[in-house]
């Protein structure tokens, strides 16, 4: 069997287990940390026997590496939810930047649980952010073609840029107590400003 691996449930009962395993993982990584959680921790705070974690995870890295693809996979599917029937590049940029913003605004344990991994692995960080980037470049690629993105900057760069953006602005949102939706336009829009004109003269 391969290691590090997790089987999903396949029973509604299996999947509130599941799921119930999940959470509690999610929250113990984000609050103590990957190498502060152990098994032990996590079905105790579960409430299930450790032979239930076996049946559906390997081991702790199992569990910690579905949670970081179930981010990966959701944050995507968020993005191409937000972007759906738009043409532009800017708009969407301006659209999957926003849709990023909501969904840390939804779920800030996203930032705990994927930065952690620098921790548990500097390569599985390192791959994470690697894939979103390998997505960017590809779909650059057609609008440098379309002309609407220049042709002579590299696009791996720019998609560490605009991960960047993101990834930082989400943090201006989530500093803050409490963000209506015309607050969260206005920081997009701010952004769009300087990915639209440039920053410098």
């Amino acid at each position: 069997m391969k290691p590090d691996t997790y089987r999903l449930p396949k029973t509604k009962v299996g999947e509130k287990t599941f799921n119930k395993i999940i959470r509690t993982g999610k929250k113990l990584f984000s609050n103590n940390g990957y190498h502060s959680t152990s098994i032990n921790d996590i079905i105790a705070k579960a409430k299930v026997a450790a032979g239930t974690f076996y049946i559906y995870f390997d081991n702790k890295l199992a569990l910690y590496l579905y949670l970081l693809d179930e981010y990966r996979l959701s944050i995507r599917q968020a993005s191409s939810v937000a972007i759906e029937g738009l043409t532009t590049r800017v708009d969407i940029e301006r659209a999957g930047l926003k849709s990023f913003i909501q969904y840390v605004k939804k779920d800030p344990l996203a930032y705990k649980v994927i930065w952690e991994s620098l921790f548990v692995d500097p390569v599985i960080f390192k791959e994470y952010y690697e894939s979103f980037s390998a997505s960017y470049v590809f779909h650059l690629k057609r609008f440098v073609d379309f002309g609407e993105v220049r042709n002579d900057i590299d696009l791996e760069t720019v998609s560490y840029v605009l991960m960047g953006i993101s990834n930082f602005v989400g943090l201006q949102i989530l500093f803050r107590d409490k963000v209506t939706e015309a607050e969260v336009d206005f920081v997009v829009d701010e952004s769009m400003k300087i990915l639209h004109n440039g920053l410098f003269k």
